[in-house]
């Protein structure tokens, strides 16, 4: 069992590691925007942007419930979610 600052440094990096998935998904927008000079046709586009805002929202929502949960051990509160 960690220690309970271990727990709660660990929950702040937890919540950081939110920022680079959000960057992924604005990269991953931004290359599928059709322009003139390339891109993807415009009902292609749409459905990576419905599919990668679901995968991401589903990722940043597993990751802050574990930044929760490791949140709620640092204070001593066993509790499952």
């Amino acid at each position: 069992m960690r220690s309970p600052a271990m727990n709660r440094f660990l929950s702040f990096v937890m919540l950081l590691a939110v920022l680079p998935l959000v960057g992924l998904w604005a990269l991953l927008i931004k290359i599928s925007i059709p322009s003139q000079q390339g891109g993807m046709e415009p009902t292609m586009s749409m459905v990576a942007y419905i599919a990668a805002t679901i995968i991401f929202a589903a990722l940043s929502i597993v990751v802050v419930n574990f930044s929760r949960q490791l949140g709620r051990q640092a204070k001593g509160q066993f509790q499952t979610p």
